[in-house]
C-alpha cells in the first residue's frame, strides 16, 4: 500500500486496548454506526450496533454479508469513531439471527485504538459525489466515507495529485433539490488494489453551504445511524 501525505499530516499508529464495562456502553451503545471489513467484501461496508453483551458485539447484518456468502466462524473487523479515539475490534462471527431485526454476533477477540488527532469529529457514511479537480473538464464520480466539519475522505479510480483542489458536490439528501457545494485540498492519498483513498481538506465554502454543512453535521450529532438506517429497514 503506498501512502502519499502532505507535509503536516500526522503518522498514525495504533495501540491495543481492553474495553472497560463503561467504554462498551458508551463506545458499542445501540445505534451506533459501525464500519465492517470482511475478506470477502470489496471494501468496508456500515450498518448499526443493536447491543453488545459480554464480549460479543450484536449489529445488523448488512446485506452485502448476503451477497457475498459471509459465515459463521468468518473473522471480520469493526471500526467505530467514539470522541477522541477511533476503535478497531477484530473477532470471529458466532451465530446469526434470521428473524427480524436480522443480527450478526461478533466475538470480540482483540480491541485497539487510534488517537483522533483531527480537530473536527468525523462521522461515517456514503455518500454519493461528484469532483472536479481544477483545470479539467471532467467530473469524476466518487463516494464519501466519513465527513467532518472541516474536510472529507473519498474513494475513486482515478488520481489526482496531493495538494490539488477540487470543486466537490456531495448528494447527502440535506435539501431536497441541492447539493452540497464546497472547494477542497486533496491533503492524503492511499492508493488501494482497485481505487484511491483521498483526504481533503474544505478550503472554500459559501454561508449557504456552510449552513448545509452544519445541518448535516447537527442530524448525524443526533442520530449518527439517520442515513444508514433508512437502508437497514
Amino acid at each position: 500500500m503506498d501512502i502519499k501525505l502532505a507535509n503536516w499530516m500526522p503518522v498514525v499508529e495504533s495501540e491495543d486496548y481492553v474495553l472497560t464495562t463503561k467504554d462498551k456502553d458508551e463506545i458499542f451503545k445501540r445505534g451506533a454506526v459501525v464500519s465492517v471489513k470482511h475478506p470477502k467484501i470489496f471494501e468496508p461496508v456500515l450498518t448499526v450496533i443493536q447491543k453488545i453483551e459480554g464480549e460479543e458485539l450484536i449489529f445488523r447484518i448488512p446485506d452485502d454479508f448476503l451477497r457475498s456468502n459471509v459465515f459463521k466462524g468468518d473473522t471480520v473487523s469493526c471500526h467505530v469513531m467514539q470522541g477522541e479515539y477511533e476503535y478497531i475490534v477484530d473477532g470471529k462471527i458466532t451465530r446469526f439471527d434470521i428473524t427480524y431485526p436480522r443480527l450478526v454476533h461478533l466475538l470480540i477477540e482483540k480491541t485497539r485504538r487510534v488517537k483522533n488527532n483531527r480537530k473536527n469529529k468525523r462521522y461515517l457514511v456514503n455518500f454519493q459525489s461528484f469532483f472536479t479537480p481544477y483545470g479539467v473538464d471532467k467530473k469524476i464520480y466518487a463516494i464519501i466515507k466519513n465527513v467532518s466539519l472541516s474536510g472529507i475522505c473519498a474513494v475513486f479510480r482515478e488520481e489526482v495529485e496531493v495538494e490539488s483542489l477540487v470543486n466537490v458536490f456531495v448528494s447527502a439528501s440535506i435539501e431536497k433539490s441541492m447539493a452540497l457545494e464546497f472547494k477542497a485540498k486533496v491533503n492524503r492519498v492511499i492508493e488501494r488494489e482497485f481505487y484511491n483513498e483521498y483526504g481533503l481538506e474544505i478550503v472554500d465554502i459559501d454561508d449557504i453551504n456552510k449552513d448545509m454543512l452544519d445541518r448535516l453535521i447537527y442530524r448525524l450529532e443526533c442520530d449518527e445511524s439517520e442515513f444508514v438506517s433508512k437502508c437497514l429497514k
